[in-house]
C-alpha cells in the first residue's frame, strides 16, 4: 500500500509539474483539480489524516470533473490538441475516493461487508479504467500530442491506475 501511495504522489506530482512547466500549459482549472484529485486520495489513503469525508472528496471531484471537461470544451477552439480524457481520469478518481472512504471508515468485522458490497461496482469501474487507460495510451503511443505532454498524460495515468490499486489492495 505504501509503494502504490508512494507511485501516486510521485505521478501526481510529475503530472502537476510539466502541467506547469511544459510547452503546452493545460491552464489552471486542470492543476486545480489535479491539487483536488491528489489532496482527496492522500486524505483518504493516509490513516493519520481522514480530515475530510469521502463523500464530499467525491463531490468536490465530480465538479472539477465538470469544470475541467467545460472548459475544455470552450477551449477546444484555440487549443484543438486538449486533453479530453481529463475529466473522466477526474470521475474516475471520484469514484475511488468514494470507494476507499467505505474501507478507510469500516471497522474490522465490518471490513469484509464492505468489500462485498463495492463488488458490483467494480466491474463496470474496471471496465472505464480500461478504456481510459487504452485511449491515453492510444494518444500517447500514436504520437498524437507533444512528447512533454505525453509524458503528462502518462504521469497522470500512472498516478489514477495507482488509485485504483490502492482501492482494491485496501
Amino acid at each position: 500500500m505504501t509503494v502504490l501511495l508512494a507511485l501516486m504522489l510521485a505521478a501526481a506530482v510529475v503530472a502537476l509539474v510539466l502541467g506547469v512547466t511544459g510547452g503546452r500549459r493545460v491552464g489552471r482549472v486542470v492543476l486545480v483539480a489535479e491539487v483536488v484529485m491528489l489532496v482527496a486520495m492522500l486524505d483518504v489513503h493516509v490513516p493519520a489524516l481522514h480530515v475530510v469525508p469521502a463523500p464530499f472528496w467525491a463531490l468536490l471531484l465530480g465538479g472539477c470533473a465538470m469544470g475541467t471537461a467545460a472548459v475544455d470544451r470552450w477551449r477546444r477552439r484555440s487549443r484543438p490538441g486538449g486533453d479530453h480524457l481529463h475529466a473522466l481520469g477526474m470521475l474516475l478518481g471520484a469514484v475511488f475516493v468514494l470507494l476507499a472512504g467505505g474501507h478507510a471508515g469500516a471497522r474490522v468485522g465490518a471490513a469484509v461487508d464492505a468489500g462485498h458490497s463495492h463488488g458490483v461496482v467494480l466491474l463496470p469501474v474496471g471496465v472505464a479504467v480500461a478504456v481510459h487507460a487504452g485511449v491515453v495510451l492510444w494518444n500517447v503511443v500514436g504520437g498524437r500530442v507533444p512528447r512533454v505532454e505525453s509524458v503528462r498524460r502518462a504521469a497522470s495515468l500512472v498516478s489514477v491506475l495507482a488509485m485504483g490499486a490502492m482501492v482494491v489492495v485496501h
